[in-house]
């Protein structure tokens, strides 16, 4: 395992930021690493012992090296940053906490407060990664829902045209016409409306396409159990599908995962060997492959330390984000709703895609410090119940928008400036 721990020589903050990893493992992250030390902070980073790879490809070879990504080659790196931090400077570390979002790096903060409770002392994980094994397996099942037979596809084209119908039918349920969906759960909509009537047009779906439409609202199942294995596409993120149904190949991350991780066959293609959603996640989930999931929703020894876990998911993410809901359920079913109050937090914020950001007009760029949030939670002791984020978007007007912690939503009061938080209530669904 190889890491660097990177220490400020003047004017320390007194806050440790461990940097997170890329989901393989491979490069140090230097990149996080420059940005957490322009803040005043520590930071360390590290290859996971898995150094030259930026896929999965080393376990045709090494497959023993799935253990890393249980993230004890983290865990030992942060132990000895600290240890490094009290020789420099004579003591440790004031604040640590890790704020990631994605990929490995979010992946990398539900391992830590799972698995190893002392190492932090607040952590935000954002649109996290932490089901693995089921991730590949729901990108290919969007993948799959364009591309099972030539009826199915649907052309980019005619995505804005599908968006434009579900915010007309669901834009308004929160009080406010913003192009934005509150909540997607309480959106009803049903693509036949769109369906011809006649032959194929721009501004109409085929019976095909309106089947594609439909499986890519449905949660992803396994085809003999109907177990469901991640989420679905919520309403309101249809702009956002072409990257993940629009090309002959599947997305990235199900791109790289189905050769190595389920066929463990390099030569893999799509085309070669549809999926099979039944046998397809079996193998995924197979004991070796485990080793990349962090899905424990026990949470107790990182809260009893007086711990503090942000998370937040966008709600046009395509990860997609039901996801980062299920495993905050799990959390809440498995420790009590008391418990978890005062120590873990959900805020699934409208219109945001990934990383606080937004890949189309109408789709937010959030503005908000969710390290300070922590902080201030950890310096109180009083949760947030609601957040502000300041959204802008490419020829939209910046804006404010109030943003409740899960399960509660926001709503307009009916009256006063809708760019107003204070013009919002949270209140259950």
């Amino acid at each position: 395992v190889k890491f660097e721990v990177w220490m400020p020589t003047q004017n320390w903050s007194g806050d440790f930021v461990p940097a997170g990893s890329s989901f393989w493992g491979g490069p140090i992250p230097f990149a996080r690493m420059r940005e957490v030390l322009k803040t005043g902070a520590v930071t360390v980073g590290t290859n996971l012992g898995i150094e030259g790879f930026t896929g999965p490809s080393f376990v045709m070879d090494h497959p023993e090296k799935l253990e890393n990504l249980k993230m004890d080659p983290l865990h030992a790196v942060v132990e000895r940053a600290k240890t490094l931090m009290g020789t420099f400077y004579g003591s440790g570390p004031k604040f640590t906490v890790m704020n990631e979002c994605g990929g490995g790096g979010s992946r990398d903060v539900m391992a830590m407060v799972q698995r190893f409770p002392s190492d932090l002392d607040a952590a935000v994980a954002v649109n996290f990664t932490n089901y693995g094994t089921r991730h590949g397996v729901s990108q290919m099942w969007l993948h799959d829902a364009t591309h099972r037979s030539a009826d199915a596809f649907i052309p980019a084209s005619k995505l804005p045209m599908l968006h434009k119908a579900v915010l007309n039918a669901c834009d308004m349920n929160d009080g406010v016409k913003d192009d934005i969906i509150e909540n997607p759960k309480q959106c009803k909509f049903d693509p036949a409306v769109l369906q011809c009537k006649g032959g194929d047009s721009a501004d109409c779906l085929t019976a095909g396409q309106v089947g594609s439409v439909r499986r890519i609202y449905q949660m992803p199942r396994h085809a003999k159990t109907q177990e469901g294995i991640y989420g679905p596409m919520e309403p309101g993120s249809e702009l956002g599908w072409a990257d993940m149904i629009g090309g002959p190949d599947p997305y990235r991350y199900s791109l790289a995962y189905y050769p190595y991780m389920v066929y463990k066959d390099p030569t893999w293609t799509y085309s070669k060997k549809p999926a099979n959603f039944d046998t397809d996640i079996d193998r995924s989930e197979s004991p070796s492959n485990v080793a990349i999931n962090h899905t424990n929703p026990d949470l107790s020894g990182f809260v009893k330390r007086g711990g503090k876990l942000l998370l937040v998911g966008g709600w046009v993410d395509d990860l997609p984000p039901q996801n980062v809901v299920s495993y905050y359920e799990n959390v809440v079913r498995t420790m009590g709703a008391d418990r978890v109050g005062d120590s873990v937090r959900l805020f699934m914020v409208p219109g945001m895609h990934h990383c606080f950001g937004g890949i189309f007009p109408g789709a937010y760029q959030v503005d908000f410090d969710p390290v300070q949030a922590v902080r201030n939670w950890k310096t109180t002791g009083k949760a947030p119940d609601q957040i502000v984020v300041t959204t802008s978007a490419t020829g939209w007007p910046t804006r404010k928008r109030l943003v409740c912690a899960y399960p509660n939503v926001s709503k307009y009061k009916g009256s006063g400036d809708t760019g107003d938080p204070a013009n919002f209530t949270c209140s259950k669904p």
